[in-house]
């Protein structure tokens, strides 16, 4: 069973990642803030600081230290200036635990971070134990909202879609854009990502009068490859739905090149979102993203984030940003600084976003559309945003 670590690795992963590692100027991280004079109100920031993750850290604190500055800029919330501390938390679970004690212990009720599942599972526990308000901006995993017995952690929150809504979103566009009826799915064994957004993916297809007519597993470099596509296509489906690492879609894809299978749409997940992605092998190939630049109704937000930070965002620092605005406007409309107070607006409100209008539901997972972009002469374009 693969970790929750390769999972937000793979979501830190796929979240649009490799790309800014390839960036040659990063610019600096912002300058810590001062301390003001008067009431303030403390926010702690969880993501990585230092290591080979620091990049990711960098681009999710940009987006919230954005909405920080553009709030104090006019005063602060409700009268107090706001100041943040960074804590360095990377993927793995007792870092989440020790970073989110120690932010607990300096007196902070407000957090935001961490980055990862594994990390952020690990905060979501004591956070919830000490009934402080944490938001996520990136972790995907289910548990982070939920305990292990499936009930609500009552102070915990996600900016990002929970693994299941995007599989709902693509087979939603499956059957509404693509007239799709009869769809197969490909998925990597002993993987619990793949499997969860497989089983959701089924469910919403059939639900809406389509048809699994195959469900097969891939392992990378697999021989039986072709004779597995070969099989899927005998059955008449129009749709593979392959939510895999980038390695295996650039190998599937690049297969049914081969096999002369173009009249099969492939669709993926937020995992081929990366620079690894083979554009020739995907191309005429549609995945779910979080955040996509060419969308016209993020691009006035970049081009100010890309002033002020000299890079152009991803979907990192996009889901930073609205973890931040989710926070702020939450005690804005609460006209409270009470973490409970807060916490009950989140659950009732409606907030406006960079990745899409957000509603809460039961289990504290963002109700919000989704991203499709397409793959087309090596260049990915925004499509639409499918609502499941």
């Amino acid at each position: 069973m693969l970790s929750l670590n390769h999972h937000l690795k793979a979501l830190v992963f796929a979240l649009t990642l490799i790309l800014l590692a390839a960036q040659c100027n990063t610019p600096p991280t912002p300058p810590m803030p001062g301390t003001p004079d008067g009431p303030v109100l403390p926010i702690a920031l969880l993501s990585p600081h230092s290591g080979e993750l620091a990049t990711f850290g960098r681009m999710t604190r940009n987006g919230s230290i954005m909405v920080f500055d553009a709030w104090n800029q006019q005063g602060g919330i409700l009268g107090h200036p706001i100041n943040w501390a960074i804590y360095d938390t990377n993927c793995d679970f007792e870092s989440g635990r020790q970073a989110v004690q120690q932010a607990i212990d300096d007196g902070y009720t407000f957090i935001i971070g961490p980055t990862c599942s594994e990390a952020a599972i690990a905060a979501a526990e004591i956070a919830e134990a000490e009934q402080v308000l944490m938001i996520s901006p990136t972790a995907t995993h289910p548990l982070v909202t939920v305990d292990g017995q499936g009930q609500t952690r009552p102070s915990v929150f996600r900016a990002a879609y929970v693994w299941s809504w995007q599989a709902q979103a693509a087979a939603r566009f499956a059957m509404n854009n693509l007239q799709a009826t009869q769809a197969a799915i490909l998925t990597t064994p002993n993987d619990d990502y793949g499997a969860t957004l497989a089983d959701a993916f089924s469910q919403s297809f059939a639900g809406q009068g389509g048809k699994i007519v195959r469900q097969d597993t891939y392992t990378p470099g697999d021989p039986a490859l072709p004779e597995k596509l070969t099989a899927i296509a005998q059955t008449g489906a129009t749709v593979i739905y392959l939510p895999v690492d980038v390695a295996t879609a650039n190998q599937v894809g690049g297969q049914r090149n081969n096999l002369g299978l173009n009249n099969i749409t492939l669709i993926g997940s937020d995992s081929w979102d990366t620079a690894d992605l083979d554009r020739t092998a995907t191309a005429g190939s549609y995945f779910t993203t979080h955040f996509s630049m060419n969308n016209p109704a993020v691009r006035e937000w970049a081009n100010a984030y890309k002033s002020g930070f000299a890079i152009e965002p991803n979907t990192l620092a996009a889901l930073g940003y609205d973890a931040a605005s989710l926070l702020l406007n939450a005690m804005a409309q609460a006209n409270s600084l009470e973490p409970a107070a807060v916490i009950e607006t989140l659950e009732t409100g409606e907030f406006s976003a960079i990745t899409g209008p957000i509603q809460f539901d039961p289990q504290h997972n963002p109700v919000k559309p989704v991203p499709i972009v397409y793959i087309k002469e090596g260049k990915i374009n925004f499509i639409d945003v499918i609502t499941p």
